[in-house]
């Protein structure tokens, strides 16, 4: 059971309020549809004040676009129907691949223009040199609404999106803590996905959020560049953590850690849960980690991985600390953060993966649903066959971001028939009794503050959204009282039509899902380890981005692709010390650089192929390139070497200590 708190009721009483002044000044201007400025606001409010103001941008962007698109579109081709219901089709799958690829808040101007063009351009078909006025009375009743939620927001008690943002990264910041607790504990044989999964909704959270930062006037612009430094730090945890969690299993099978070292991973444990937090103490800490990480020239292959896991200890600690210094300044905007430890940003960058194929693929199955919904209408001559493709076109784009949408098309058509209902007791049975504008406001105030209540909150703002945006459409309020039954009726069902043909449309054509986007994932990251085994190839940070960018996507879909985010993981941290091989291989000449370079192209060669597991060359050669580095002395190099076999040949048998002790060049 969902509990409504203040916050709650707060944003449903300011979302009321903006709606009937949406109504009011609707009615005043004489606007045809004054609905549709009603319905508008519910769908730009959000509960902070910023996020708001957002969306009303990109709300009217959309608008604009999409209206323009039907103008163009359906005089010119209103006498040739299937040539018409191919273009809308075209335009709105176009608009939805745009939007997919964006993945940001600003990706709702692109599906707002996708089905804006049906919204306007299907109701003019019979009437096409009408299409003009309708686009225009359309833009404005948007226009209204969200201007009436805007000004209602930012003046009536607004919440800043700032406040919230810095609360999310302090309570990231302590489940960032419990992660890492749980990986520094020898006990723990793998690290624990829930842990992974709760830091991904995390992070995706204040990304979102922040999105809307410049939008808040609230906000000071330096916090957006500390934003901006907080997340590529908060996704780094995953490769971090993923290695402590291998080196202490690693030490596990060997008999476990020395002394020496099983101490230090119980102090790092007992700063990291604030047990012994001092700055003292984390400095002392550090020192010793640093120490302890610097490879000697005779350590064994325990010793190694001893070396290897403080290092990634130590670069744990520094990530906290960062983020912890970075979140204390968002939330105190006259605080100055403390010199940064980690430099993530030479190692990755916040980049996002473009997945043209899957964006290709939702597309195309929007743009047959819609196509499909045309030709129901043509084949019928159904006269309200137009609000069929209409509300194809909505629904098809509101979730087409899922591997399956088609259960979320199917709750959206179960409350739309609750949403008619209502409509339906308001439009002959309350409304004949309003006379005026005050009392038609009490009549609507129990829905729609319930509308409000739960679209505030997350776990019921999929049941908000299509009663508030069904209800007053179906129910088309007007100055001047008029119900028609039998249009209605028709209207109600041709609804259900299009949402019913979307869904079937959908499920036939979708049928790959989180597996189909799992495997392409998977394939990406390989040609991105390719890349960054090759010596000539540029733009390092990026590369790394990128895989982290689906690992952090693939990380939701975890429990429907067992086996692949432990694979993504490895992925990462494999292309990582590629990548700090391929720096140390810089400052070597001749047969040591030559050595390295053998390296990267027996990996090279096992990525291209997309084998399992790279070859017995690969591992030869890079137990080779591990006793070049001990003779050069290079511990840099050793332990990104070190971390390389662990990430390729965890199965395998520890090097010969012979074999890392041959003197070779």
């Amino acid at each position: 059971m969902t509990f409504f708190g203040s916050s709650h009721w707060l944003f449903s009483v300011k979302t009321f309020v903006a709606a009937m002044l949406a109504l009011a000044v609707s009615f005043w201007l004489d606007l045809p549809r004054p609905y549709w400025a009603l319905a508008s606001v519910y769908i730009a409010s959000q509960p902070l004040a910023g996020a708001t103001m957002s969306k009303a941008v990109y709300r009217a962007a959309g608008t604009l676009i999409g209206a323009a698109g039907a103008v163009l579109m359906v005089p010119n081709l209103v006498d040739a129907p299937l040539v018409l219901a191919l273009a809308m089709s075209i335009w709105s799958g176009f608009c939805l691949y745009l939007a997919l690829l964006d993945r940001t808040p600003r990706g709702y101007v692109f599906m707002l223009a996708g089905y804006t063009a049906a919204i306007v351009g299907f109701p003019a078909v019979d009437a096409p040199s009408t299409v003009f006025d309708l686009a225009l009375s359309r833009t404005e009743e948007i226009l209204v609404g969200i201007a009436c939620a805007s000004l209602v927001s930012s003046l009536v008690f607004p919440r800043s999106v700032g406040a919230v943002v810095a609360e999310r990264l302090d309570i990231s910041l302590r489940h960032g803590r419990d992660a890492a607790s749980d990986a520094l504990d020898p006990q723990t044989s793998a690290p624990n996905d829930a842990h992974w999964l709760r830091l991904v909704t995390d992070v995706a959270e204040i990304e979102t959020l922040a999105a809307h930062l410049s939008f808040d006037p609230a906000v000071e612009r330096r916090s957006l560049d500390r934003i901006r430094r907080i997340t590529p730090r908060m996704l780094m945890l995953f490769p971090v953590l993923s290695a402590i969690s291998d080196r202490l299993a690693a030490l596990a099978d060997l008999g476990g850690a020395s002394e020496r070292v099983g101490a230090l991973v119980e102090r790092a444990r007992a700063v990291v849960v604030g047990a012994e937090d001092s700055e003292k103490t984390t400095a002392e800490l550090r020192r010793d980690l640093e120490s302890a990480a610097a490879a000697s020239a005779d350590a064994d292959w325990r010793a190694l991985i001893e070396a290897s896991l403080c290092q990634r200890i130590g670069e744990l600690l520094d990530i906290l600390f960062d983020c912890g210094e970075l979140t204390k300044a968002l939330a105190d905007g006259s605080v100055q953060p403390a010199p940064l430890r980690l430099t993530v940003e030479s190692r990755v960058a916040r980049v996002r993966h473009l997945d043209h194929g899957a964006a290709l693929h939702a597309a195309f199955a929007l743009g047959c649903a819609i196509f499909a919904c045309c030709l129901f209408w043509i084949a019928t001559a159904w006269p309200e066959g137009s609000v069929a493709a209409m509300m194809g076109a909505i629904v098809g784009s509101l979730y087409a971001s899922q591997d399956d949408p088609t259960p979320s098309i199917a709750g959206f058509a179960k409350w739309t028939i609750v949403a008619t209902t209502i409509a339906g007791v308001y439009l002959f049975v309350i409304l004949p009794r309003i006379h005026n504008f005050e009392t038609l406001a009490l009549a609507l105030a129990p829905v729609y503050l319930a509308f409000g209540l739960l679209i505030a909150s997350p776990q019921t703002f999929r049941i908000g959204l299509p009663l508030a945006i069904v209800t007053p459409t179906a129910m088309a309020v007007q100055e001047l009282y008029s119900a028609d039954a039998e249009n209605f009726v028709n209207t109600s069902l041709a609804m259900s039509a299009g949402m019913a043909l979307t869904a079937v449309t959908t499920a036939l054509i979708r049928r790959a899902g989180a597996q189909w986007r799992a495997r392409r994932y998977a394939r990406a990251n390989r040609d991105a380890l390719v890349q960054a085994a090759d010596p000539r190839a540029g733009n390092d940070v990026r590369l790394m981005g990128l895989m982290l960018d689906r690992l952090f996507l693939l990380a939701p879909i975890a429990h429907a692709v067992e086996g692949k985010l432990p694979d993504a993981l490895r992925d990462l941290r494999t292309g990582l010390n590629i990548l700090d091989a391929r720096r140390s291989r810089n400052t070597l000449v001749g047969s040591r650089r030559r050595r390295i370079d053998a390296l990267l192209k027996h990996l090279t060669r096992s990525f291209q192929i997309g084998a399992p597991a790279p070859s017995r060359a690969a591992l030869h050669a890079i137990d080779r390139a591990m006793a070049m580095a001990r003779n050069a002395g290079d511990a840099r190099l050793l332990l990104a070497l070190v971390g390389l076999r662990r990430c390729l040949f965890a199965a395998e048998p520890p090097p010969d200590q012979s074999l890392l002790e041959a003197k070779v060049a």
